[in-house]
């Protein structure tokens, strides 16, 4: 999937032009605003003062050892001594950081919940990929106080791919996800089955069986973690549109899988339903 000019890239070609010529500067490229979580967000106490050195609200400096480049928003009043989940936001094919950012649109309604939010660049994919973005979780940790047992992964298309793909091939690249959020991805039951299941408590799988690059690919990877999680199968061919909790899972599991009638290129209108699932599979872990 292709995502098109961003308005971060036109606001800052703008601003580059008018510089030029001397004009005030009235556009701005620092992307959604982050909301304040509240004096109540995040574990006490939980880093030390002056061991994590990110910077609040907005910082876009971050890169991993492979150098992947991240940017990472926080509460805007995001106490650097308080442990907070984790939120990892792979990108759609073709995104930067910044595009995938705007793209998604979780920005501020995330912060406000409590997340620090993690965006990447793009990789093609392949299996270098997934091991340089399995590094996210770590790299952010690392600069800022991450509550490690309450991290989230998220992705759309080949960032959905990504979301199910890591914690199934690179497991050792950082903390553990509780919960998973994939949409339109690229990544198939067979590619799952060849692998141990990964220990995921919550699962949600959003996808449109009409897809035209990755058709029906959703359906496969929600049985595949409705099996790892043992839960009863599920009748997912009769399914129209909305949602679907698979019954009978192991204690602490869940796997729904969302039947959506958007064009792959689209994110799904489920930011509130999306952020309600990760926070209770989070809420599992803590």
């Amino acid at each position: 999937m292709r995502v098109g000019i961003s308005g971060w890239e036109i606001g800052t070609f703008l601003i580059v032009l008018l510089a030029g010529y001397g004009l005030p500067v009235l556009f701005t490229t620092t992307g959604p605003d982050a909301a304040p979580a509240g004096p109540n967000a995040g574990i006490p106490a939980a880093c030390e003062p002056g061991s994590r050195t990110g910077h609040a609200n907005r910082d876009d400096s971050v890169r991993s050892s492979d150098g992947l480049r991240l940017l990472v928003r926080t509460p805007s009043d995001y106490d650097p001594t308080r442990a907070y989940p984790l939120l990892v936001v792979y990108p759609p094919a073709g995104s930067d950081r910044r595009q995938s950012e705007r793209f998604y649109g979780l920005t501020t309604e995330a912060t406000r919940r409590g997340f620090i939010v993690s965006y990447s660049n793009h990789l093609p994919l392949s299996r270098d990929a997934i091991f340089s973005q399995a590094k996210v979780s770590a790299t952010v940790a690392a600069r800022f106080c991450v509550d490690t047992h309450a991290i989230a992964y998220l992705g759309h298309s080949d960032g959905g791919a990504m979301a199910e793909g890591i914690p199934a091939f690179a497991p050792a690249g950082g903390p553990p996800p509780s919960a998973i959020v994939a949409s339109a991805a690229g990544i198939t039951f067979d590619d799952l089955n060849a692998v141990k299941c990964p220990p995921i408590r919550s699962i949600l799988i959003v996808h449109n069986h009409k897809d035209r690059r990755f058709p029906d690919f959703g359906r496969g990877t929600a049985a595949y973690w409705g099996s790892c999680a043992f839960c009863k199968p599920a009748h997912l061919d009769s399914l129209t549109y909305g949602c679907h909790d698979f019954s009978g899972c192991a204690e602490g599991k869940r796997v729904t899988y969302c039947e959506t009638s958007e064009p792959h290129k689209r994110w799904p209108g489920l930011n509130p339903f999306m952020l309600d699932f990760i926070e209770e599979g989070v809420a599992k872990s803590q």
